[in-house]
């Protein structure tokens, strides 16, 4: 037994531990979701700081706030989340998480990072292994080493995408939402109420958003503050915009209704614009995938399909049969992912 075969067998152990005591935490928490304590501490915080706004009075907001609260707390693995909570590596993770508003908890996502290194060190030494057999030990270390730094990747990519879809919601309500704010001020609310009329009246994702500035502003914290901390909950560039002209505004002063109805304008017209350039760019984004995934797919089938016709062997045969076809498929594959990402960021930049 080499030392890669004793390594991938650890690993291998190594996964299938960790994936079991996973299910096991997974289990034994799922049966045991402190709901009344949640109630009895929302319920003790309630008569300290002297009531709750009205929206928070609700019965049916209350129950799926306490649930999400029950989601955050509810940790598999608080053994690890107590380890590396004070890591910087894992305080950026939990802003990441916080941003793309998915409620895991730190210790069950820097695991399921742990495993999809194991399993990218594991597979890639096995794929290795079964391309090109023949590879050096040392060269196959190496390739599962990269395996295992590339893997953890795709779990951050997903992030960024649910990032990007929230940010997309966020942006597509705010012009109305600032529209709502000048409207309020107009009638002689003041900048708090309107906050706490977006809390209740608001759309939904900026309504939960709004509603966490006001709680935080209620609870003791300056307006700056709950809005720094919107901006950092939500990096959006339009948002961290009107956010700035806010702050500028109460230090010089003149009218808040007209500058968010200014904002809005500003955000609107912003927003109208990125979608007049998506709809430029259709045709150069379909081009982009058809070149990454229709053409050489069509050609893949097309060409076996002549050859059963014709009666020979199947055309991509070789390649899963030879040595050398194999990593040709594997380059094949190396070669699309990496010009479709390359395309994916001319077109992001493209579209601002």
């Amino acid at each position: 037994m080499t030392v890669l075969d004793f390594l991938l067998l650890v690993t291998g152990l190594l996964w299938f531990a960790s994936f079991c005591f996973g299910c096991y935490r997974v289990w034994t928490e799922a049966k045991s979701v402190p709901i009344e304590r949640l109630r009895q501490l929302w319920m003790e915080e309630e008569r300290i700081y002297g009531g709750l706004p009205e929206w928070l009075r609700r019965p049916e907001e209350l129950d799926e706030a306490w649930e999400q609260m029950a989601l955050q707390t509810s940790e598999p693995f608080p053994t690890l989340s107590r380890l590396l909570s004070r890591r910087r590596f894992a305080q950026w993770l939990e802003r990441e998480l916080k941003r793309a508003h998915v409620n895991w908890g730190i210790g069950s996502t820097l695991a399921f990072l742990l495993l999809l290194t194991v399993a990218g060190f594991s597979l890639t030494a096995i794929g290795v292994s079964i391309v090109a057999p023949e590879t050096s030990p040392l060269w196959r270390l190496v390739l599962a080493l990269l395996g295992a730094i590339a893997a953890p990747s795709v779990l951050l990519a997903w992030l960024r995408y649910k990032q990007r879809q929230f940010i997309r919601r966020v942006e597509e309500v705010l012009p109305d939402t600032l529209s709502l704010m000048a409207n309020a001020l107009r009638a002689g609310m003041g900048f708090q109420q309107s906050l706490d009329l977006i809390a209740a009246e608001g759309l939904p994702p900026l309504r939960e958003e709004f509603a966490a500035v006001s709680r935080a502003v209620m609870l003791g914290a300056s307006l700056e503050e709950a809005l720094q901390g919107l901006v950092e909950r939500v990096p959006s560039a339009e948002l961290e915009l009107v956010v700035t002209a806010v702050l500028v505004q109460r230090e010089v002063g003149g009218s808040l209704a007209h500058l968010l109805d200014v904002a809005s304008n500003t955000v609107r017209s912003r927003l109208r614009l990125r979608q007049e350039i998506r709809a430029e760019t259709s045709l150069t984004r379909g081009s982009a995938f058809a070149l990454a995934f229709g053409l050489p797919i069509l050609v893949f089938l097309f060409a076996n399909f002549a050859t059963i016709v014709s009666g020979s062997e199947l055309w991509s045969a070789p390649m899963f049969t030879d040595p050398l076809g194999l990593r040709a498929l594997g380059l094949i594959f190396l070669l699309e992912t990496g010009g479709w990402i390359w395309l994916r960021r001319v077109l992001e930049t493209l579209e601002g």
